[in-house]
């Protein structure tokens, strides 16, 4: 048999033999002279393999130091003391005798002084976000025992296979008919009478309108029932605004002070390469702890025989109701009414002319060229319209007078669009209630585990119409828009120069009175439709939108009172952002004292990165930096569209996930945006306030992809990551379960696991603004203090497992929620460190 033996080496035999005879330590410290290496022979002529035996220092030792540091226990003097691996990158060669050092080897405190700068941003968001009564405690709805839960929460096993009431009365047995007597002891809507309860009634009298056969369990819910319920609550709770303290907002002044020092600490650049290997360490410390433990966690899940990923709540945070359905499902509805009631006026202009549903296609086309629509009347055309002008324009502000002056396609495109996807028409918005209870309620009570947060556009109406607040209740009572399923989010646009250019407002002052005024004006809780639909309302919504207008300037004075901004330029993201939470706060301030529940903040985070904020040039930041410092510090129900984070400075997106702060991503909707184009019609060009443009963008951006969408970097570090399915419209969705398909989709690409997907669910659910009772249900927390197992959410929010175990309510491993806890206050315990050192 051939041996095989190695070629001599210069440096491993000399090193060999030194280590091995008598006196190693002595040998090998006489191949060192002066702390180098004695190789004993010309470097010229060493061999490769010599050469791989020589130590190297690299920026890897650095980092592997400051990212996981290696502690060794030595005791001194009868004393135990950690010691850490002396840091390679200052040697020539490796050593291993432990000398005392710090574990980030950065010495913060001479960078920083005293001042913690990670503890001080925590305790201004803290500040900011009690001061506006944002965080749950605050929050009358999370009080398990005492909030006005209405409807009352269905039984704990009910199905909608098995209620009769909702089967159709065609397979119902009239000897099965549930008695009234019992569905109102069971707890759930209190049910009209059995003769009228699938009847709609409206002014004229009776009406025998029918939604199909899709029955859902609003059709229950009776407004005069309500009012009894809720005035009595009212009466009930009178005394606690006698103990209440209104909390003192921050002013614009001391806000800037804050957003100036967290900007300058972003800046500095030794924090920030501390940021990004901490960061860095994050991901891949959880690649190892899943290398190491995935077999422990599938063993826990299957221990749970009840509960898996599809019979866990499922949070949508964010399904927008302008992009609800999908493409081919508003096709078919449209063909369905073309076809059934094909000369029913749906629309009337200011003229007295009137549309009907087939006039809306005969208008649009000339007798030369026919109109041949075929079956997929919702054509990528029409969806590349609706979304960068439709929906930019006449859905945020509408204009009554529009279709004057339309011509052609777009004629149809507008009068499509104001018949099927707007709430205020001529036909009272019931084409869009229809679609929503066929294609999104009905299916999300059938699923029974999938909910989600409806994200609606405020619209903002002219002088002397009713308010969007007001007409948007009305909608959701008059067609019965209700379910334990679903939640609304109100979504504001940064449309401010469009109004002023419109002439509907003067100064910034009227834009927040247009949306914040009609809500003050009903604190004495007269509009109860309006108060059932704010009792159902989660968060407000800033939207940051690369279609914003943005000039190139800087403002000469950012600190002008909003009566004071009367120019036609558009205000910072800062500037909208504050005075929206100066609002909400006093509103929070109003319904925190009447124990209702208050409003959350949210906002959008800017896709673009080369715009310059124009908040305060000097410190030279962009317009992305500025929506995602608003963020950390006036929103306690996280950012919308989070996917820029990850790119973002490091120090930022490391203080994300030290705060805790909520996040939702959309990987699909993201990938699959509808490609702008621009339409030069006159008249739409008048309505957005726009010129044709003389020059073209001629910047490349990257191509988006599903992989390179940085959510699953996002969930690795530990964010409190949520998917949502955004716009099912554009985004080609081919299945009836948006939020099911986002789940797949990830779960597929990136090899999700049991647990994974579990705490995708929890964390939705968790950062949901559903009530705590529902909470407390389906993932076993709540807000009140417990000795069990605690989860802060945004450095604010603190939820306690009312159980030792909860996991057979939402399935995630006990060994991933401890490793969670474990690895933030381990990372909190290194920052502290930093500064405790002298």
């Amino acid at each position: 048999m051939t041996s095989f033996q190695r070629r001599p080496s210069l440096l491993f035999n000399n090193y060999e033999n030194a280590i091995t005879a008598r006196g190693e330590e002595e040998q090998a410290q006489s191949i060192l002279v002066d702390g180098k290496l004695n190789i004993g022979t010309d470097p010229n002529k060493m061999s490769v393999d010599d050469m791989d035996m020589i130590s190297l220092s690299t920026s890897f030792d650095r980092q592997m130091l400051l990212g996981s540091p290696m502690y060794l226990e030595t005791v001194e003097n009868g004393e135990q003391k950690s010691m850490v691996l002396e840091d390679y990158s200052t040697h020539e060669s490796h050593c291993s005798k432990p000398i005392p050092s710090d574990a980030s080897n950065l010495n913060l405190v001479d960078i920083c002084g005293n001042e913690n700068p990670f503890e001080s941003i925590a305790n201004l968001r803290i500040k900011y976000i009690l001061a506006s009564s944002q965080d749950s405690g605050s929050n009358a709805k999370n009080d398990i025992e005492k909030w006005f839960l209405y409807p009352k929460p269905l039984p704990k096993f009910w199905k909608f296979a098995y209620d009769k009431r909702l089967q159709s009365p065609e397979s119902a047995d009239s000897d099965e008919e549930i008695n009234l007597k019992e569905r109102q002891r069971e707890g759930y809507y209190c049910p009209t009478n059995q003769e009228d309860q699938y009847i709609e009634k409206d002014d004229s009298g009776p009406s025998s309108k029918i939604f199909g056969k899709v029955h859902y369990t609003g059709e229950f819910f009776e407004l005069d029932h309500y009012i009894t319920k809720f005035e009595q609550h009212i009466r009930q709770f009178s005394s606690y605004p006698s103990s209440c303290n209104y909390n003192v907002i921050p002013s614009f002044e001391e806000f800037r002070e804050d957003f100036h020092f967290i900007v300058k600490t972003l800046q500095r650049p030794t924090v920030s390469e501390m940021a990004q290997r901490r960061m860095d360490y994050l991901k891949n410390k959880f690649e190892l702890f899943q290398l190491l433990n995935s077999k422990a966690e599938i063993l826990e899940n299957k221990r749970v025989p009840l509960r898996d990923f599809y019979n866990a709540r499922k949070v949508d945070r964010d399904l927008l109701l302008s992009g609800f359905v999908t493409q081919r499902q508003l096709s078919e509805f449209i063909w369905e009414k073309l076809n059934f009631e094909p000369h029913r006026v749906v629309y009337r202009s200011d003229d007295g002319d009137a549309f009907t549903l087939i006039q809306i296609f005969e208008k649009s086309c000339s007798p030369t060229e026919p109109l041949d629509i075929g079956l997929k009347i919702i054509n990528d055309e029409f969806l590349e319209w609706y979304k960068d002008v439709y929906l930019t324009g006449a859905h945020v502000f509408p204009t009554k007078n529009a279709v004057k002056t339309l011509r052609g396609k777009e004629l149809r495109f507008h009068l499509l669009a104001i018949t099927f996807l707007e709430t205020d028409n001529y036909i009272d918005g019931e084409y869009l209630a229809e679609i929503f209870i066929k294609h999104c309620v009905h299916m999300l009570e059938k699923s029974k585990y999938q909910l989600c947060q409806v994200s609606i556009d405020f619209q903002f109406y002219g002088e002397g119409e009713t308010s969007w607040w007001i007409k948007f209740a009305h909608w959701i009572i008059r067609w019965k828009i209700i379910s334990y399923n679903v939640r609304w989010n109100v979504r504001i646009s940064r449309c401010y120069s469009k109004l002023i250019s419109c002439g509907r407002i003067k100064n910034f002052q009227e834009y927040l009175n247009l949306i914040f005024e009609p809500l003050f004006k009903n604190e004495k809780v007269t509009n109860i439709e309006l108060q059932f639909f704010l009792s159902n309302v989660c968060c407000m919504d800033l939207v940051v939108s690369q279609s914003d207008d943005y000039i190139w300037k800087s403002f000469s004075s950012i600190d002008t009172e909003p009566v004071e901004w009367a120019s036609g330029d558009n205000p910072t993201i800062s500037y909208y952002m504050y005075h929206i939470y100066s609002a909400l706060s006093q509103l929070n301030g109003i319904r925190h004292c009447k124990y209702l529940n208050t409003l959350s903040l949210r906002n959008y985070c800017s896709p673009l990165t080369n715009r310059t904020s124009q908040f305060d040039p000097s410190l030279n930041f962009t317009d992305q930096v500025e929506s995602l410092v608003c963020n950390l510090l006036l929103c306690e129900a996280g950012i919308v569209q989070a996917e820029p984070l990850w790119h973002s400075p490091p120090m930022l997106t490391y203080l994300f996930y030290l705060c805790q702060i909520p996040m939702i991503v959309a990987p699909l909707s993201s990938v699959s945006a509808i490609a702008v184009q621009n339409y030069q019609s006159d008249v739409w060009a008048k309505l957005r306030h726009e010129l044709p443009s003389t020059t073209r963008d001629i910047t490349e951006r990257e191509e988006s992809t599903y992989v390179k969408n940085p959510f699953m970097d996002l969930f690795k570090v530990g964010m409190k990551v949520s998917l949502s399915s955004s716009s099912v419209l554009f985004n080609s969705s081919y299945t009836g379960e948006p939020i099911l398909e986002e789940y797949s989709v990830a779960a597929s690409i990136y090899l999700l696991n049991a647990a994974d997907l579990c705490e995708f669910s929890r964390t939705s659910v968790l950062c949901s603004g559903y009530e705590g009772f529902y909470k407390a249900h389906w993932i076993g927390v709540s807000v009140s203090s417990s000795p069990y197992f605690r989860e802060e959410v945004g450095l604010v929010d603190t939820w306690y497992d009312k159980e030792k175990d909860t996991s057979a309510r939402h399935n995630v491993p006990s060994i991933r929620r401890i490793y969670r806890m474990e690895t933030f206050n381990q990372e909190w315990n290194f920052i502290k460190e930093q500064f405790q050192l002298k």
